[in-house]
């Protein structure tokens, strides 16, 4: 980038900006913008985040935490967007980048041509749910573009729900593991994106990854399927992300490390399938 910056600027026009968004996403960089400006901020990070999802670190704690929650994939993107404008900002209230011209430009995303959405690039909203009073208490929006997964932006409902983010995340990264996600995108390196187990890479190595994984078939992220396939704790407590110890124990009750029971396997060929459907739509 010019004099070794981060962003490309350029006017935001809402639906009219979605070829530009599907072209940017298609060479890695995360659109964003400046909301007061109405100015699209196309960022290219010197530094990306990333983390195979199957080597998604969970740890007991978030075990503990996830039981009452589920997890699912687009059922309330009107609701995710509404509560990362409220809840997420950097230092006041409503100072958000997510601003409605940008989500109607993701939005129109997804009703492109399949020829301008190189790399199937498709926008997702993914949602965590307190079962017992039916609350949307984290969520996300984010992209895929062949077998990469990025993370745009998320709020987590903290005071009321201790920890609700983490179980999101780390829910997500099981799902993401089980969908065939080769690599998860996580942006800008923080702490808690760390302790999940990412890690951060140079610009040029990014650009390896985005070259190699977008051509790869398009990614499906749907949400689990089956009966109670969406329980966040029930996600977690798949071989993804278990300790040596926590394997041990599975085997012992019968159950191979990477060899799924016949009902999860099952589950697993139902969301195969719906996987297939999508991509054919």
């Amino acid at each position: 980038l010019p004099g070794g910056g981060e962003f490309l600027g350029a006017e935001l026009r809402k639906e009219q900006s979605a070829p530009l968004l599907a072209l940017l996403i298609w060479h890695g960089f995360l659109p964003m913008c400046e909301p007061r400006l109405e100015l699209l901020l196309a960022k290219m990070h010197r530094k990306r985040c990333v983390l195979v999802p199957a080597q998604v670190h969970i740890g007991r704690k978030v075990r503990r935490q996830a039981k009452g929650f589920s997890l699912t994939v687009d059922r309330a993107w009107s609701e995710v967007v509404k509560g990362i404008q409220e809840h997420t900002f950097t230092s006041r209230k409503g100072d958000n980048w997510l601003s409605d011209s940008l989500v109607a430009a993701y939005e129109a995303v997804n009703r492109l041509p399949h020829a301008e959405r190189r790399g199937g690039v498709r926008f997702h909203s993914v949602e965590l749910w307190h079962r017992f009073s039916g609350r949307l208490v984290a969520g996300e929006v984010g992209y895929t573009c062949g077998a990469i997964y990025t993370s745009c932006t998320g709020f987590a409902l903290k005071q009321e729900f201790s920890g609700a983010g983490t179980v999101q995340l780390a829910a997500l990264g099981c799902l993401l593991a089980r969908s065939g996600c080769r690599l998860w995108d996580l942006g800008m390196a923080m702490d808690y994106k760390l302790e999940l187990g990412a890690r951060s890479v140079p610009r040029s190595q990014w650009a390896e990854h985005v070259r190699t994984l977008r051509v790869e078939r398009p990614l499906a992220l749907l949400s689990p399927a089956g009966e109670g396939g969406s329980d966040a704790r029930a996600l977690l407590g798949g071989d993804v992300g278990m300790t040596g110890e926590e394997k041990q124990q599975g085997n012992q009750q019968g159950e191979r490390p990477g060899q799924p029971g016949g009902q999860q396997q099952q589950l697993q060929q139902q969301q195969q399938l719906q996987q297939q459907q999508q991509l054919q739509q």
